[in-house]
């Protein structure tokens, strides 16, 4: 019977350590709701996450260079509200490739050139075995903070007595308040795109995969992003 109690014990300890942790780590997460292609951060200010391409830039002149550093200090002087730039790397899960290269050996009849996927299939494998290859995703990330509302004692009557009306006040303010934010990453968006960079407003869902990624960073590959580079950009 000591027994038993004393192996409770330890099971009761264990799942109270573990609640601890969990109430721990979740004190360093400060998004409180993803909505609508925004997150709310715990003190009621807003986020829009804008996802940029890269350029190549090792590979343009030093003139060319030149001109993209003066634009890039052009757009960031010309900035009303302050912005943070997120750099990402990811290792880069090649299987997909691999799986796509081995379909093409099968289809494959001339046996040299068969011999040759397989060969640079075994290539990639051993690369890949040897080094870890990264990607790196770039994020604008622009914030808004609207004008906060105490709720008073009146306030607290009527809510009490209409529910429904407060709700739809906080959907309309909402509203409202998303308005201004996505009118700022619009205008990230144009300012970008002006450096011949794709740009895109990250969905709620890509958002949710944003933040797993962040706070999983061993779990990188079990939610992908969609690549900015597939993503069609109306013109400017």
């Amino acid at each position: 019977m000591y027994n038993i109690k004393v192996a409770q014990s330890n099971k009761d300890q264990k799942t109270s350590n573990s609640t601890k942790i969990k109430q721990t780590t979740l004190g360093f997460v400060e998004v409180a709701e993803i909505r609508d292609g925004v997150l709310i951060l715990r003190e009621g200010t807003m986020r829009a996450v804008v996802a940029v391409s890269s350029a190549n830039f090792a590979l343009k002149s030093g003139e060319e260079q030149q001109i993209i550093i003066n634009n890039f200090q052009g757009i960031l002087n010309s900035l009303e509200f302050p912005i943070q730039i997120l750099v990402q790397s990811r290792k880069l899960n090649l299987d997909p490739y691999i799986e796509k290269l081995r379909q093409l050996e099968d289809k494959q009849q001339n046996d040299l050139l068969r011999i040759k996927m397989q060969e640079y299939i075994e290539y990639i494998k051993e690369m890949l075995n040897q080094i870890n290859i990264m990607k790196k995703d770039f994020y604008i990330i622009v914030g808004y903070e609207p004008l906060s509302v105490k709720v008073g004692f009146f306030s607290g009557i009527l809510r009490a007595l209409n529910p429904t009306k407060i709700i739809k006040m906080k959907r309309e303010a909402f509203l409202r308040d998303r308005k201004f934010l996505m009118q700022r990453a619009e205008s990230i968006i144009g300012k970008f795109g002006a450096l011949d960079l794709k740009t895109d407003t990250l969905s709620t869902e890509q958002l949710i995969a944003l933040m797993y990624n962040s706070y999983n960073p061993d779990t990188l590959e079990s939610v992908r992003l969609k690549d900015v580079s597939d993503i069609d950009i109306a013109e400017y």
